[in-house]
């Protein structure tokens, strides 16, 4: 079976390196400066002066002047939001902005939530959340100089249905920092879009480091603070009908995107050979699969669970190959994950691309879905599978 990669057009959802931004952010106005950050800080906020008021991050620059060209109804809202996506903030892969933005479209400044963040304009907003607790972790390892790099999840304590994904590099401060599951945090940084050519998350919305430097003025690095540990978070119910792909043509529920739901059971695994999460080789055809479909055309993605441990210990639940030779896999306490967007990026007629990949769309789509919402389990605590 051949399936081609089509690559995605029109306008590019924002790159890390090369976005717009405005010289005067949420850096603090006179009152800010007692926190982590030096130019406004966790402890005291924004300020009223123009570095986070309103010229900065009021009226103007994210609120209603400022919402509706790239973080409000086009770029991030209701239009934005859409599998159009907007020009402006979104581009043929589809925006991601929330539906219902706090205090109208835009971010205000003085909104630390989630909520508020997402509403910001890609690439061109420096904001903090606040009082996020990290409830999974994708990936940290500490580098050659001792640097931190990371990615991982948090969720808003004010608000479950509330998630985000976090992209630390190296720079990143504390440099040293690595998530745990469980952390309380104040992060500072910028809303952006990850390269569609990233596979697994390429589209996917974010908070990370810093864009052009020539329009920036802090500092480029994301900020964490740690407040505390040991947080707990509660994952959301999944209701009757919730994450339905359509075979990956769908992006079913985006409003709970970066968040842990957990979706009740009994559910069975229906199929594990869905061609939304088909591998594709360098020839263009089927490699493998990167997952399985549960009951309701929920797609659930492996990555965390197949095969064995990286360091190649013991074995994980690889409840799709137990299907894929002719189990009977159900799961009857249901099952939990991280709900957020899955692109596969290939690299056909490359065998040796390493990251100079394709750009990421859902195989077997059409037309061409850059990318669709799927639930990635941590581990196998999350995954309790029974096989008749």
């Amino acid at each position: 079976m051949m399936l081609r990669s089509v690559v995605v057009s029109s306008v590019v959802l924002a790159l890390l390196s090369a976005c717009p931004g405005r010289p005067t952010g949420r850096d603090g106005g006179s009152a800010g400066g007692t926190g982590l950050l030096t130019g406004g800080g966790f402890a005291t906020g924004g300020g009223t002066g123009v570095g986070g008021g309103s010229t900065g991050g009021g009226s103007t620059g994210g609120g209603s002047a400022g919402g509706s060209t790239g973080g409000g109804s086009t770029g991030g809202g209701s239009t934005g939001g859409g599998s159009a996506g907007g020009a402006t903030g979104g581009g043929s892969g589809g925006g991601m902005g929330n539906m219902q933005c706090p205090n109208g479209f835009g971010w205000n400044g003085s909104d630390f939530s989630i909520a508020a963040a997402k509403c910001a304009n890609i690439c061109g907003e420096h904001l903090q959340v606040r009082d996020v607790v990290v409830t999974a972790v994708e990936e940290a390892f500490i580098g050659t100089q001792g640097d931190g790099r990371a990615r991982f999840w948090v969720q808003d304590t004010r608000d479950n249905r509330q998630g985000l994904w976090i992209f630390k590099d190296f720079n990143d401060l504390p440099r040293t920092y690595q998530p745990r599951v469980g952390d309380l945090l104040n992060i500072r940084g910028f809303y952006k879009s990850q390269f569609n050519t990233w596979d697994r998350f390429g589209y996917r919305r974010q908070l990370g480091n810093g864009c052009q430097a020539a329009v920036r003025n802090d500092g480029g690095v994301l900020e964490i603070e740690i407040v505390d540990a040991g947080v707990s978070s509660t994952p959301v119910t999944a209701m009757p009908g919730f994450g339905n792909s359509m075979n990956g043509n769908s992006r079913p529920n985006p409003e709970l995107g970066s968040t842990r739901v957990f979706i009740p059971g009994p559910v069975s695994l229906t199929s594990p050979t869905p061609v939304a999460l088909a591998r594709i080789s360098s020839d263009g055809g089927i490699g493998g699969y990167n997952g399985f479909e549960i009951t309701g055309g929920v797609l659930v993605n492996n990555f965390f669970t197949f095969g064995e441990t990286r360091d190649g210990g013991s074995v994980r639940c690889d409840w799709r190959a137990i299907a894929a030779d002719g189990g009977m896999v159900t799961f009857p306490n249901g099952l939990t994950g991280i709900w957020d967007t899955y692109t596969h990026a290939p690299c056909i007629g490359n065998p040796n691309c390493g990251g100079d990949r394709d750009a990421g769309y859902v195989p077997g789509t059409s037309p061409t879905n850059g990318f669709t919402y799927v639930l990635y389990p941590t581990d196998c605590a999350e995954l309790q599978g029974q096989v008749q």
